[in-house]
């Protein structure tokens, strides 16, 4: 195999489309190796995919597609072989992609495609743009909710995380809430913060804090109050969980000033009908 050639690599857990826009992209008239079971044996995650068919399977169906001159899979042996040739070899942009890499191809030209093919650690924990409906020049007709949650933040003895949220429920009623630690508002302080074991994005719900949205969300339930058609202002985009809690409490439109969005918060926002709108 000459240095000019080129192949693909990739784990093929199922068959869907995003499957083959990488096919199309990268293996058309090229060789397709399905990477094998002998390969990532030993990874965790990939034990617990339970969609997943068997590596010869999905080479079948593959190569039944006509698309690529060849489709194999790929053991240990067939690894250490092909990354004694050299060729340029495009791969998914995921976990199990990244290790194989590492430990196979070092020393080949690898080009990660970030086309979306399944929920890895990768994209699991990748930090997104947010996506809004629109942008909102100031001051529309959030200003008072703007003004509670700013003031609300600033409050806020959660340092490293100094969130604030406003809501105004159907009969007008405005409420601000800031990021609060449990039990008590410095626990972080005198037992030590446990997110500072982890990046952003990462074990979200390993936190001792009450995050804004969701302690609003739960005091108006506790008083009795509907939030159904109500607008709620964030000073950053909610997390996965608070989104699935704006979601599920009916909230009309939903402001964020910054931050970025993980995991699937965006889409179970839109699925819901909230309107996602930045402040600018």
């Amino acid at each position: 195999m000459s240095e000019s050639e080129r192949v693909a690599v990739a784990y093929v857990p199922v068959l869907h489309e995003g499957y083959r826009r990488f096919v199309e992209s990268h293996a058309r008239g090229a060789r397709l190796f399905v990477v094998g079971p002998e390969l990532h044996v030993e990874y965790r995650p990939l034990a617990k995919d339970i969609r997943a068919l068997p590596a010869d399977l999905a080479a079948s169906a593959l190569a039944a597609w006509g698309l690529c001159a060849e489709v194999a899979v790929l053991d240990v042996a067939g690894a250490r072989e092909l990354a004694a040739r050299s060729p340029r070899i495009a791969m998914p942009a995921e976990d199990v992609s990244y290790q194989l890499a590492e430990r196979f191809f070092a020393r080949c030209e690898v080009l990660f495609d970030t086309v979306f093919l399944r929920w890895d650690k990768t994209r699991t924990a990748q930090l997104l743009r947010p996506r809004p409906r629109r942008e909102a020049p100031a001051p529309e007709a959030y200003a008072d909710l703007a003004l509670a949650a700013e003031t609300a933040a600033a409050g806020s003895v959660d340092w490293w995380r100094r969130v604030g949220a406003a809501i105004r429920l159907r009969s007008g009623e405005v409420r601000a809430s800031a990021n609060a630690h449990n039990p008590h508002p410095l626990s972080a302080y005198a037992a030590g913060d446990p997110r500072a074991n982890f990046s952003k994005g990462i074990a979200l719900e390993l936190s001792t804090a009450t995050h804004a949205e969701a302690g609003l969300i739960a005091r108006a339930a506790r008083d009795g109050l509907a939030t159904e058609g109500a607008v709620l202002y964030v000073t950053d985009f909610p997390c996965p969980p608070c989104a699935k809690l704006i979601a599920a409490a009916g909230i009309a439109r939903l402001y964020f000033r910054e931050g970025y969005a993980v995991l699937d918060g965006q889409d179970v926002l839109e699925t819901a009908g909230v309107e996602v709108v930045q402040v600018v």
